[in-house]
C-alpha cells in the first residue's frame, strides 16, 4: 500500500516487526503442526496403513501450487485494510472456522470428509502464506532478514510444539473434538495482532501507475539469479523432508504410542529444533554455505543408514528415539533459515509474494508428490527398504548440489549462496 504524498511513511521498530511476524507465522504453524505432526501418529495408532498416512503428506499440494494465485494476491487488495492485511486477516479467521468444522468429523468415522476439510484448510493457509511472506519481504531491511527468517522458522517449531505435541496429549486425554476446537481458538487468538495493527509501509515503493502490474511466474523463474540457485536450493533437501516425516510412524510400529511420541516431540525434538534455528545463522556464516550443505546432507544420509539399522533390529531405546527426532528437527530448522533467507533475497521487490511463493512451492513439491509413493514403498518393502531408498536419493541430491555449487563458484554467483543473509 503506497503512502500518499501528505503522509509520512509509517516506520516500525525491529522488535515490533519481528513480534508481528511471529504471531502471523504461529497462526499457520499451529494447524500445520497438527496436520503433519499429530495426525500421522493418530492415524497409525488407529491402524491406518502407510499409504493413507502418506496421503496426509499430500496435503502439502496447495502449498506446492500456491504460485498459481500468488500474482493475484500481490495485485488485489482493499486499500482501507492494506495490501497484505486484506488477505491475511480474513484467511486466518477462515482457517479457524474450518477447524471448527473438522471437529465434527473424526478420522475413524468420516475419513473422507475430514480429509476434504483438511485439504480446504491447507488451501486457506497456503494462500495466507503468500501474503505473510510477501509482507515479511516488504518490511524487513536486508540486515533484518536473517532474524526475520529465524523468527519464521522458530515460530514454526513453536507451532509444532502446540500442534504436534500438545495436540497428541489432548487426543489421548480429551478426544478429537476438544482437540480441534482448542486448535481453532489458538488460531483465532494469534490473528488478533493483525487485526489491531496498521499495515506497515513497504521499504520498496511502487509508482502508482505500476501498482496493478505483476510479474508472471515464468518471467520470475527465467531470471538468471533464480536459475542459478534452484539446484542448490532444492536438490539437497528434496528427500530429507520425507525421511523426517516417516520416522514418527516408524516409532509407532516399534511400540511407541501417541502419548510417548508427543512427549519426545514436545520435550526434546521441537525445543532442539527451536534452539537449532537460532544457532543455524551463526553456523552458516561461520563455515559458509558449501560446508553447511555438506554437513546437512551427510547427517541426513547417516540418519537414514541408522534408521535402516533400527528398523532391522526392531527395537530402539527411548533416549535414542528422542535423540533421533531431535537431530531431525535441528536439521530442518537450520536448512529452513538458510533457504528462506535465500528465497527472500531473490524475491525482494514489488512482487515479493509471487517470487517467494514460486521458490517455496518448488522447495516442497518433490517431497509432497513423492509422499504417497514412498509410503506405498514402505508398505511393500518395509521401513528397511524405504530408508535404503531414501538414503540413496539423499546422496544423489547431495551430488547434484555439490556439482551446482562448484559451477556457481566458477561463474561468480557462489557468494550469494554462501551468505544468503
Amino acid at each position: 500500500m503506497k503512502s500518499s504524498n501528505n503522509e509520512r511513511p509509517q516506520k516500525a521498530s525491529k522488535l515490533f516487526k519481528l513480534s508481528l511476524l511471529a504471531s502471523m507465522y504461529l497462526c499457520q504453524a499451529i494447524p500445520l503442526g497438527y496436520v503433519f505432526g499429530s495426525l500421522p501418529v493418530i492415524l497409525r495408532e488407529q491402524g491406518v496403513n502407510l499409504k493413507a498416512v502418506g496421503a496426509i503428506f499430500a496435503l502439502h499440494l496447495p502449498w506446492a501450487l500456491k504460485f498459481l494465485c500468488a500474482s493475484w494476491v500481490d495485485r488485489k487488495y482493499i486499500p482501507a485494510l492494506g495490501r497484505r492485511r486484506s488477505w491475511i486477516l480474513p484467511l486466518q479467521w477462515s482457517g479457524a472456522a474450518v477447524l471448527v468444522c473438522v471437529s465434527y468429523f473424526p478420522p475413524s468415522a468420516d475419513f473422507g470428509i475430514m480429509y476434504g476439510l483438511l485439504l480446504l484448510l491447507s488451501c486457506v493457509m497456503a494462500t495466507n502464506d503468500i501474503a505473510v511472506d510477501g509482507y515479511a519481504t516488504d518490511i524487513l531491511e536486508e540486515e533484518e532478514r536473517p532474524w526475520g527468517n529465524s523468527i519464521q522458522s522458530a515460530a514454526r517449531f513453536a507451532g509444532l510444539m502446540l500442534g504436534g505435541g500438545v495436540m497428541l496429549f489432548m487426543n489421548s486425554n480429551f478426544g478429537w473434538q476438544p482437540l480441534c476446537l482448542f486448535l481453532a481458538a489458538a488460531v483465532f487468538s494469534f490473528s488478533l495482532p493483525v487485526l489491531f495493527h496498521r499495515e506497515i509501509d513497504p521499504l520498496i515503493t511502487v509508482p502508482a501507475d505500476k501498482e496493478s502490474s505483476g510479474e508472471g511466474v515464468w518471467a520470475f523463474i527465467k531470471k538468471r539469479e533464480v536459475l542459478r540457485v534452484l539446484p542448490i536450493l532444492i536438490a539437497p533437501t528434496a528427500f530429507a523432508f520425507t525421511s523426517v516425516q516417516m520416522r514418527t510412524p516408524l516409532l509407532v510400529d516399534m511400540g511407541f504410542d501417541s502419548r510417548s511420541v508427543g512427549t519426545i516431540l514436545m520435550h526434546c525434538a521441537y525445543p532442539a529444533g527451536l534452539a537449532g534455528t537460532f544457532l543455524s545463522g551463526w553456523f552458516l556464516h561461520r563455515v559458509g554455505g558449501r560446508v553447511f550443505l555438506r554437513v546437512f546432507c551427510s547427517t541426513v544420509i547417516l540418519l537414514a543408514a541408522y534408521t535402516v539399522f533400527v528398523a532391522c533390529s526392531g527395537v530402539i531405546p527411548y533416549w535414542q528415539a528422542a535423540l533421533l527426532l531431535s537431530i531431525d528437527n535441528i536439521l530442518i530448522g537450520a536448512v529452513m533459515v538458510w533457504s528462506f533467507t535465500l528465497m527472500m533475497k531473490v524475491s525482494a521487490g514489488k512482487n515479493a509474494g509471487t517470487g517467494f511463493a514460486v521458490l517455496s512451492s518448488l522447495f516442497i513439491i518433490i517431497p509432497m508428490a513423492c509422499g504417497p509413493v514412498l509410503g506405498h514403498v514402505g508398505d511393500l518393502l518395509g521401513m528397511e527398504g524405504l530408508y535404503i531408498l531414501l538414503g540413496l536419493l539423499c546422496f544423489a541430491g547431495f551430488m547434484v548440489a555439490e556439482f551446482a555449487g562448484r559451477h556457481e563458484g566458477r561463474v561468480g554467483a557462489a557468494r550469494m549462496v554462501e551468505f544468503p543473509g
